[in-house]
């Protein structure tokens, strides 16, 4: 039976993550992946840059919902987003969530936190605060680093981390956690189709 997973996200790092993970399962996958603009053309004003644990969750979920609403042909949907965050401790943070979803079912992890300078969190907070400019953390990242459209490349973590970690491992990771639920239906209790 070949499973059919729609990507919300034409970015190369997700959509390799998401190859990866799904063939460690499947052997017949066909693979699709669309642009949410696609979807929304209002997705990059109103969604581009999420700030916060609950906004970041939440676009993780709508990308999911949002693609699986307007192609109901595929077994599997997913999105991830990533979002900065400011802990109780004033620390900036990135965080990760990946959801994975079914018709019936949406599963969302939350992946790990990587450190961000308070700087750069300030910058993007000032730039949305504005509203009439556009500024995604991968754009404040290439600029820093001089790596043009780093986001498609090993992201903010792997500058950060001299690329012993990039952008691909940590939704690699995420996204098989996301899929656990649906590997073990009968112990999660789920009603896959």
């Amino acid at each position: 039976m070949v499973i059919r997973v729609l990507i919300a996200s034409t970015n190369p790092v997700k959509v390799r993550a998401a190859r990866a993970v799904f063939s460690c399962f499947h052997e017949e996958i066909t693979f699709s992946s669309l642009k949410m603009q696609e979807i929304d053309s209002e997705w990059d004003r109103l969604k581009s840059q999420p700030l916060g644990e609950d906004e970041t969750y939440k676009n993780s979920r709508l990308r999911v919902k949002y693609i699986r609403n307007s192609n109901p042909e595929f077994d599997f949907y997913v999105g991830i987003e990533g979002g900065i965050v400011l802990t109780q401790q004033n620390q900036a943070r990135i965080v990760v969530y990946c959801s994975v979803g079914t018709h019936s079912v949406i599963e969302t992890v939350r992946g790990c936190e990587i450190p961000l300078p308070n700087r750069w969190y300030e910058t993007l907070v000032s730039v949305r605060e504005k509203r009439s400019l556009q500024l995604e953390l991968g754009d404040l990242v290439a600029k820093i680093s001089g790596i043009p459209n780093i986001k498609q490349k090993n992201g903010a973590v792997g500058f950060l981390t001299q690329n012993i970690v990039t952008r691909f491992d940590i939704l690699y990771q995420s996204m098989m956690m996301a899929l656990i639920p649906f590997l073990n239906p009968t112990l999660f209790e789920l009603k896959v189709k």
